[in-house]
């Protein structure tokens, strides 16, 4: 077979060529095609080890990077959020088909903290504490033979409220508590595999009567489970910590009492006189 090198030419350098850079992409292809028109066979670039190893270190990367996402992902995350109030909420209740059966509207007017919540849906069980640590008797609450239980408090008498200890899961999405009265963060820290947050809130210039001027708040959240305890009342701070760090708490094997409900929406408040 005869290849006239005028016809090469035509291919390999083309009259409207503007002078640029190095083009690998293509001095390969232009190669290929006279290979191809002289029938020599078309060798494909090998791949060096040195590519391979960076190709495989990539590939390891990204791996680790979607499994450190997903991790990310399974664990839960408390915001707090000041507010000077007032705060306004709503409970909705949906049909299995998305239609509203039911919606409640609620004002929070000396809301002063807001806590919410993000994270996976599904909640296995809840916690349950027992306590080493009390400052006064405990005047309602109920515990096994064991002494576990998942809330205790001393109500106190007069304008006293000394604590208040409860023990639940947390509700990711569109659910929201509100801590009441003019709220300051002491400090935040961390007891193994809890947050520990605490509060402390002044009522004296809310707009609606409380039975006491200032109440305090640790709150104790565990963010691979998604758990919350609570310890609060008019105690000093230095008390309920007390309490709180000889908590002995565990899984409880319980589902959480909001389990299969259809509240799509909701919002309560964390105080020590809320019922």
């Amino acid at each position: 077979m005869q290849i006239r090198i005028s016809d090469l030419m035509d291919e390999c350098c083309p009259t409207d060529v503007t002078p640029g850079g190095e083009d690998r992409a293509m001095a390969r292809r232009v190669h290929d095609s006279v290979m191809k028109k002289i029938g020599a066979p078309v060798q494909k670039p090998k791949r060096t080890a040195k590519k391979t190893l960076r190709t495989l270190l990539l590939v390891a990367a990204i791996a680790a990077l979607m499994s450190t996402a997903a991790y990310a992902v399974s664990e839960y995350y408390m915001n707090l959020r000041r507010t000077d109030g007032p705060e306004r909420g709503r409970w909705v209740e949906l049909a299995a088909d998305g239609t509203v059966l039911s919606e409640q509207k609620l004002v929070f007017p000396d809301a002063g903290m807001v806590l919410s919540f993000e994270g996976p849906q599904e909640i296995v069980s809840v916690p349950e504490f027992r306590c080493w640590y009390l400052p006064s008797e405990t005047t309602f609450g109920f515990t096994d033979a064991e002494g576990w239980t998942s809330y205790l408090s001393d109500n106190g008498e007069g304008r006293s409220i000394p604590y208040v200890i409860g023990a639940g899961s947390v509700r990711p999405g569109n659910f929201r508590s509100v801590i009441n009265g003019e709220v300051t963060l002491v400090k935040e820290d961390d007891w193994g595999g809890w947050h520990v947050t605490e509060l402390t809130s002044d009522y004296t210039n809310c707009t609606q009567r409380w039975a006491y001027d200032r109440a305090n708040y640790v709150l104790l959240f565990n963010a691979e489970k998604g758990w919350l305890v609570t310890v609060c009342g008019t105690d000093e701070l230095e008390t309920l910590e007390h309490i709180a760090r000889e908590l002995e708490i565990r899984d409880s094997g319980e589902p959480p009492y909001f389990s299969g409900d259809a509240y799509a929406e909701g919002i309560g408040m964390i105080d020590p006189g809320r019922g």
